[in-house]
């Protein structure tokens, strides 16, 4: 996956010193989070910064926490090199997951493991109020601060993290999300679209690892798909790419109107629990998809068959557009029968205009946080509040001060 390397949003280079020690210590952390463990030397090398520059950017980083060292390099008849990583397990971020009416709020460090985790119901008449409320909660409970905040929600979001659609926030559009929560609890906020989020998790350690064009069809309270790129979300002109729940179905167009669309309208989770119902089955605690598979109504077995056709035809309308080189189904597709899944698959790759590989996520709950990490790797000078007129964290004599907590 590619990484944003930070600039400072100028053409002019930086001249003040604290503009330059903020480059030095975001080109130092990003070169870790894309390379992995490195010596003093191989930073230097990849940074442009001399070694001594380097040794002092280091310790700094190592002061506040971002940077360990973890041992020496094997001996090549010279002198062996220390070796550094990022702080994988010392780092951490509190994560939103918008479902339905209710949000869940982890702490998860930069390797996934969750620290906690609290889960409230969502008040849509005043969702920034509960997303704080929900926050502030977790933010009492765990032992150390997170870093920043990233808030995974279903809807359009746009590379800045405006969110211009979500439905599961309430009616009313929630403008200024990102920056209304960063003011009241004092840390940097990333918003992106879930499905966003687990197709970089799926990317980085699941079922669309080492492949650079991928489409992830999500089949949930909706249907939506992301859009990878070169290693890159693709999010088009608005924000919008991916709306694959609006595609037509049996000759209904979608309405300018609706936050439903046709596709999703009839072959959602949700879609297919109300018809379900409509014939008696209840999922209760199962997926719908194994509560169909465990009817002996012809009805059931008619809905499944029409699901795998209709999630087959979005996927194969990105693949003649896009052309990617795997298609990964994600949601309630991955609770299809192994009979069922084959099926789809094969549905797709024989409709497909060029050849496309087709899996099934792997991650499960993993993916979103996966994907946060994977999100904030593209973003540390965000992330890590690398100011050039002020870096936080830094005092006057350049030593590092631990970030205060409220």
């Amino acid at each position: 996956m590619s990484l944003e390397m930070p600039h400072n949003g100028q053409n002019e280079a930086p001249t003040s010193s604290a503009a330059l020690r903020a480059m030095r210590l975001e080109r130092t952390l990003a070169a870790l989070l894309s390379h992995g463990a490195l010596s003093r030397t191989e930073l230097a090398e990849i940074t442009g910064y001399s070694r001594s520059s380097m040794t002092a950017t280091i310790r700094e980083l190592m002061t506040a926490g971002f940077v360990r060292e973890t041992g020496l390099s094997e001996s090549t008849g010279g002198r062996r090199r220390t070796i550094l990583q990022f702080n994988r397990p010392g780092v951490y971020l509190s994560l939103v997951s918008v479902e339905g009416l209710y949000l869940t709020v982890s702490q998860i460090d930069m390797l996934g493991t969750v620290q906690a985790q609290l889960r409230r119901r969502l008040d849509r008449d005043e969702p920034l109020a509960s997303l704080e409320a929900a926050l502030r909660a977790l933010h009492e409970v765990v032992e150390q601060p997170s870093r920043c905040v990233v808030v995974s929600l279903p809807g359009v979001v746009s590379a800045e993290g405006e969110v211009s659609l979500a439905p599961a926030l309430g009616l009313a559009p929630v403008r200024g999300l990102r920056d209304a929560l960063g003011s009241a609890l004092g840390l940097p906020v990333l918003v992106e679209n879930d499905v966003n989020l687990l197709v970089l998790g799926e990317s980085a350690a699941g079922a669309a690892q080492m492949v650079d064009d991928v489409v992830l069809l999500y089949v949930g309270e909706g249907i939506g798909a992301a859009l990878l790129f070169g290693g890159r979300v693709h999010r088009g002109a608005t924000g919008s790419a991916g709306e694959v729940g609006f595609l037509p179905w049996e000759g209904v167009m979608p309405a300018s109107t609706s936050s439903v669309g046709p596709l999703e309208a009839n072959w959602s989770a949700n879609a297919l629990a109300q018809c379900a119902a409509a014939l008696g089955i209840e999922a209760e605690d199962r997926s719908i998809l194994a509560a169909l598979q465990a009817s002996s109504l012809p009805e059931a077995a008619a809905l499944l068959e029409g699901a795998v056709a209709a999630w087959a035809y979005a996927a194969v309308v990105n693949a003649c557009i896009v052309n990617p080189e795997l298609v990964v189904f994600a949601g309630e597709a991955v609770h299809l029968p192994a009979a069922a899944q084959a099926e789809l698959a094969a549905r797709v790759k024989a409709a497909a205009p060029a050849p496309v590989e087709v899996a099934f996520a792997r991650l499960g709950d993993r993916a979103i946080a996966q994907g946060a990490i994977a999100f904030i790797e593209t973003r540390p000078r965000l992330v890590f509040a690398f100011d050039e007129e002020e870096v936080p964290g830094l005092s006057g004599d350049g030593s590092w001060q631990e970030r205060g907590t409220d």
